[in-house]
């Protein structure tokens, strides 16, 4: 095993990916408890009121709680430096910054934490953390 410290940059995106773990976590088992009781409602901008199902709160909790696992694993692969860790932030940093930019104009944060993370997880030292044997 290499003696490279983890870049502080490289920690930074980590610190990202686990607290993005637990807000998709939480959103799931909120979104799957809210099953249980009466369907909740929305009202749009127009005060129509919409009644959300419960197969949509589940099913959308139940992949709230996949991406929150999903991210886990990928803070523990970019933590111990694998490779494929760094394509995989790169690839999710470029569909969250389209994404970003069809929300606009409250896609704002998301575009400059994920142009962040993409030039982070691009630079010298993040590449030379990545590649290195484990």
């Amino acid at each position: 095993m290499s003696d490279l410290k983890r870049p502080g940059g490289v920690t930074f995106v980590i610190a990202l990916i686990w607290i993005s773990a637990f807000v998709n976590a939480a959103l799931g088992i909120w979104l799957i408890i809210l099953m249980l009781g009466d369907n909740p409602t929305l009202t749009d901008w127009q005060g129509n009121t919409f009644e959300i199902p419960g197969f949509w709160l589940l099913m959308n909790g139940l992949l709230s709680l996949l991406l929150g696992f999903m991210y886990v694993w990928l803070a523990r692969m970019a933590a111990i430096g694998a490779a494929s860790a760094q394509v995989i932030i790169q690839a999710l940093a470029v569909i969250n910054i389209v994404f970003g930019l069809f929300r606009l104009p409250y896609g704002w944060l998301a575009l400059v934490l994920n142009v962040l993370i993409l030039v982070i997880v691009s630079g010298a030292k993040a590449k030379e953390w990545f590649s290195r044997p484990i």
